[in-house]
């Protein structure tokens, strides 16, 4: 993975190793290295117990991925877009999950539809802007802010540093997050409610999750 990443970044395409990476997994789940095929455990845990209301059925998922955490919350009843900027992965997750009403759209983060904007009850993110190198997340991290609308909530799940110099001293992908992007989340109009994680890793990285309302 890391030679096709590098191949990509040093050709000024950030996220243009998303799709082969997909399209050479050849369906085999083990080739995508974040492929686990279950939602992951901190947005079932959130749906179970939400910090706030979630004032509406719309919901879309940035970077699905595989499809698991789009399907989790079809199966709760929210009206569910997902989108991947590799077709690959979206015509994997429409084939997974063929029963279930989710509208699929192969899409960039950072161009996504005018009639996307403001237009989500809940948006959840999880580990995708961990995946984009420094240049683009402050961009992606507003973009996804600006698909909430007034009152919507936004579930985010990435690997965080805890300090800048354990952020720059990473090597990704993915990349760890410096706390202090999060003030592109503010940026993009949303109020923190929460910030959860467990322990730091001896590496100064733990896994967490925030939750933002508009």
């Amino acid at each position: 993975m890391r030679a096709l990443v590098e191949q990509h970044l040093g050709g000024g395409d950030p996220i243009g190793w998303f799709e082969p990476l997909y399209d050479q997994a050849g369906g085999r789940p083990d080739a995508v290295p974040w492929a686990h095929l279950a939602p992951h455990p901190y947005l079932t845990d959130w749906l179970d117990d939400p910090l706030v209301e979630v004032e509406g059925p719309r919901a879309i998922v940035v970077g699905c991925g595989l499809g698991d955490d789009a399907a989790e919350l079809a199966s709760r009843g929210f009206e569910v877009t997902a989108f991947d900027v590799a077709p690959s992965a979206v015509r994997w997750a429409a084939e997974r999950f063929a029963d279930l009403p989710i509208t699929w759209e192969v899409a960039d983060l950072l161009t996504t539809p005018e009639r996307w904007q403001g237009a989500f009850d809940l948006v959840v993110e999880v580990r995708t802007v961990q995946s984009l190198p420094g240049v683009i997340r402050d961009a992606a991290m507003q973009a996804i802010g600006g698909l909430a609308a007034p009152g919507g909530v936004v579930v985010a799940v990435a690997l965080m540093a805890t300090s800048t110099e354990v952020a720059r001293a990473h090597d990704g992908p993915p990349w760890a997050q410096a706390p202090s992007e999060l003030a592109a989340y503010r940026a993009a109009g949303l109020d923190q409610v929460a910030l959860e994680h467990p322990d730091p890793e001896e590496d100064g990285t733990m896994e967490v999750r925030t939750t933002w309302r508009r």
